[in-house]
């Protein structure tokens, strides 16, 4: 088994992603590097990581201590607990397997917390095996995370089809009342660092304008606005990036940007970054972005929308939902107060 220092890890991200695209289940874009890299840059305290590589997979944590006095293992983004820190090809077990021999061997006496694992996988019956005889196991403590997701089959006339004829009317209307107004959507092309800057930039911008600005949240937050500015480079360099904008007499009104990455089931399209002019909120510009990003998607062929954690009207557009769950694990004898 290889143990990579962040610098190893970085050289071998490629790598890396290759194996979570493999990986079943688990939230792809989320676990990827460009997601778990930026976050542990711009919103994690210094950590130590804890990266191993083995023939079966992945393993990529980082090494925290607590004031209280214990030290656990977690992964490289805990911010919103989406990110699966274990990456494999075929056999959950071999990985499971891998995981508690590095513990025994390198962290015998830390806490896992292990995020990300879908519920009732063949991940988490594999873990469970491997670890219940060196930890008391709980996957209570933390709240199971929700995300919402479109099934893009069909176009944007079979995402419409499943959607009620109620929310098509409003669509339908709120379209014509931004063609009067005089509104045009059209998509933003991102390439390289310099693409990602601009788009970046041009985000920023009307985050400001938003009411997610004006109420001091989102990308005027300086961590958030240090991860977006992180990892929309990676993306851009992946070619990964795809973003819809809203313009009314050439300003920026709405803008909408995420990320695409392989699956096992297709291309999926991962929503990140949703901001609209707040002085033009009669307009329907957050539901018409949506709607015409999904129609360059599923130009494009990508099958699947996930549109992020769980929020009441992304109920709405997601008939899916990707469900995962944290599994803390506490060495037999250690006394654990979190």
């Amino acid at each position: 088994m290889q143990s990579l220092d962040r610098h190893g890890f970085e050289e071998a991200a490629g790598d890396f992603d290759a194996a979570v695209r493999r990986t079943p289940e688990i939230d792809h874009f989320c676990s990827s590097s460009a997601w778990i890299l930026a976050a542990d840059a711009a919103l994690m305290p210094p950590r130590e990581p804890f990266v191993r590589r083995s023939e079966h997979g992945w393993i990529a944590l980082a090494r925290v201590p607590h004031a209280a006095g214990w030290t656990s293992l977690e992964p490289l983004e805990t911010a919103w607990c989406l990110a699966c820190p274990l990456a494999y090809d075929e056999r959950p077990a071999g990985i499971a397997e891998d995981l508690a021999l590095a513990c025994t061997r390198d962290a015998p006496r830390e806490v896992l917390f292990l995020s990300g694992i879908p519920v009732a996988s063949s991940l988490e019956g594999a873990l469970v095996r491997a670890l219940m005889p060196l930890y008391r196991l709980d996957a209570f403590s933390v709240p199971v995370v929700r995300r919402f997701r479109a099934d893009l089959t069909g176009g944007v006339d079979g995402f419409l089809s499943r959607r009620s004829a109620s929310f098509r009317a409003r669509l339908r209307q709120a379209e014509r009342k931004a063609t009067r107004f005089g509104i045009v959507f059209e998509p933003v092309g991102v390439e390289g660092d310099a693409g990602a800057a601009a788009l970046h930039a041009r985000m920023v911008a009307l985050e400001a304008r938003s009411w997610k600005g004006m109420e001091g949240s989102g990308l005027s937050v300086a961590e958030m606005g240090d991860f977006y500015a992180r990892m929309l480079p990676r993306l851009a360099r992946e070619g990964a990036v795809r973003a819809m904008a809203a313009t009314h007499e050439g300003r920026d009104v709405a803008i909408i940007a995420g990320g695409v990455t392989a699956t096992p089931d297709g291309v999926c399209f991962r929503g990140l970054q949703f901001s609209f002019d707040d002085a033009h909120r009669g307009l329907s510009l957050g539901n018409l972005a949506q709607l015409s990003l999904i129609r360059a998607l599923s130009a494009e062929g990508v099958s699947l929308y996930d549109l992020g954690s769980e929020v009441e009207y992304k109920r709405r557009w997601g008939e899916r939902c990707l469900e995962t769950m944290t599994l803390v694990a506490i060495p037999h004898g250690l006394r654990f107060h979190a």
